[in-house]
């Protein structure tokens, strides 16, 4: 098997850090312990974070104006903002703001921070895909984007939306957390808005602090005793950083951890008749896929991206790689939202698969590499695609690596093939789940549209995007349904760049003790309300 790894350089040493501990007592009382694996974590700043992992420690840290509910969606909650309202014309929402909100350097949060975010990711380029579809840009966030006083927000429409999905653009992660200005500025270089300091530090308000970050090792988040929430129960919130699925089974069973996800579907097997431990299943709008890069000439060809198609063993993967982890699909919109299709139901056929090659003019196949993490599920995705499309004469090199070695490149557009997980985080709406997936209004290197998977791919079909867009502001719901259908049905017959293999969600297991615990599709899952009753 060729199998090559981009951290090989970790050694020994980590082999060791991350050894199965043995004869440890229960977890402290006031102290929650997280296994899962960091590799993906590469930059705490709310603006340029990716990756699960960053996103769940930065909503424990940072607050946003509204939240969304963790099971009903549609719905959202008051946070920073205690109210708001959408004017008569359905192009502008007004945020009324808590006064008695202080970040954790004592410096009052205004509605002015909330401008800052959003501001420097329009500034910088950096995250903010999914607000700058909307229209947002550095050339009119100022007049998009403003504080009328210091408990005020206006958040303005720069062209037609369902003001549903403004809202879960705010109450989402990422450039809606709402950063410490001033303190941020402190440590600005060469206008960079603080970014560099902000990807190892933080500047945020909420229920806990960061207090420190070792990459692929360990998070500590401190309470913040002031939160104005109310103070958590937990003094202290502890990620260690445990890729091996094995270490994080019998870490459980030893009580050494409180929660852990991420595990292989062996280990969540081998703990379903143990008592002492809850699994619970948190749904996402994310998806697994092996995505090719059209800026290779192989996955230019339509044809060998139809190849590709016919050498994936979805049953095979579904069935024994993703059981706890996905559900067998190949469609942009989950099931149950309007415009869901049923599955094509693509099969692994190996003989259509080389006929196609053939007529691309590969007829003896090619070489090609597959970049991925180096934990599970996903190598083990990898691994299955390397034998798959053998059989098709595509010779596979697996390149294994961390979050930024991975979707770093991804970002970059520089690789051939990728398994990965992503898309619409929460998928809550028709809309989103097509905009992450299929959508793609600038496919220059330049646009730098990181969230947009169609962009990574550098897929873009115009007439879709313009189907997209006529879709969201179709009044007629049934005519509405049937559109976000036809924009499926039209990806699906331009045989895309990213093959979807599984819908993916996350299996959560937990110590019985832990209370008040609430999984949240946003994947921004908090920890203010979670004790542990012993």
């Amino acid at each position: 098997m060729k199998f090559k790894t981009l951290l090989q350089a970790a050694g020994l040493a980590t082999m060791m850090a991350f050894a199965p501990m043995t004869g440890q007592a229960a977890t402290p009382d006031n102290q929650l312990v997280i296994g899962v694996s960091l590799v993906t974590m590469v930059s705490l700043d709310p603006g340029a974070m990716s990756g699960r992992q960053s996103v769940e420690v930065n909503s424990n840290v940072y607050d946003t104006l509204i939240t969304a509910d963790a099971s009903q969606k549609g719905l959202f909650h008051p946070s920073l903002s205690t109210s708001w309202e959408l004017n008569e014309a359905r192009d502008q929402i007004t945020f009324h703001l808590r006064d008695d909100v202080k970040f954790h350097s004592g410096n009052p949060l205004t509605s002015k921070d909330f401008v800052f975010s959003m501001k420097r990711a329009m500034e910088l380029g950096i995250g903010g895909s999914n607000v700058r579809v909307f229209g947002y840009s550095k050339d009119n966030i100022d007049a998009m984007v403003q504080a009328p006083d210091d408990y005020t927000v206006i958040v303005k429409f720069p062209k037609p939306t369902d003001p549903n999905l403004i809202l879960g653009v705010i109450a989402g992660k990422g450039v809606a957390m709402v950063i410490d200005s001033k303190l941020a500025l402190e440590y600005q270089k060469d206008g960079d808005y603080g970014q560099a300091w902000l990807t190892t530090h933080s500047a945020g308000s909420g229920a806990f602090k960061l207090d420190r970050w070792e990459a692929n090792n360990l998070v500590i988040l401190t309470r913040n005793d002031d939160y104005w929430g109310g103070k958590a129960a937990m003094k202290r919130i502890i990620y260690r950083h445990m890729p091996e699925s094995q270490t994080l089974r019998l870490a459980l069973e030893q009580h050494d951890i409180d929660i852990a996800w991420g595990m292989a579907v062996s280990d969540l097997k081998s703990l379903q008749k143990n008592d002492d431990l809850i699994k619970a299943e948190v749904p996402s709008g994310h998806v697994f896929y092996l995505a090719m890069s059209m800026k290779d000439e192989k996955y230019a060809n339509k044809k060998v991206r139809e190849a590709v198609r016919h050498l994936i063993d979805y049953e095979g993967i579904n069935n024994t790689i993703l059981p706890f982890t996905g559900t067998l699909y190949q469609r942009p919109i989950p099931a149950g939202l309007p415009g869901a299709l049923p599955n094509p139901m693509y099969k692994y056929d190996p003989d259509l698969a080389k006929k196609l090659l053939s007529e691309a003019g590969y007829p003896d196949g090619f070489k090609t590499s597959i970049r991925v993490l180096s934990t599970s599920p996903f190598v083990n995705v990898a691994t299955a695609l390397q034998a798959s499309l053998a059989k098709g004469g595509i010779e596979v090199e697996i390149l294994t690596g961390n979050g930024d070695q991975v979707y770093g490149a991804m970002k970059a557009r520089d690789y051939e093939m990728i398994v990965g997980r992503g898309g619409d985080r929460t998928g809550a709406h028709p809309y989103t789940s097509l905009l992450s997936i299929v959508y793609n209004p600038d496919n220059s290197d330049e646009a730098k549209l990181y969230t947009l998977q169609a962009w990574r791919t550098s897929f873009q079909d115009t007439t879709i995007n313009e189907q997209l867009q006529a879709a969201l502001l179709e009044p007629d719901e049934g005519k509405q349904k049937d559109m976000y259908a036809d924009i499926q049905r039209r990806f699906e017959e331009d045989i895309p760049a990213m093959q979807i293999i599984s819908m993916a969600y996350d299996t959560v297991v937990y110590q019985k003790d832990i209370k008040e615990y609430v999984g949240h599709p946003y994947q921004n899952t908090q920890y203010l309300a979670v004790t542990k009753q012993r």
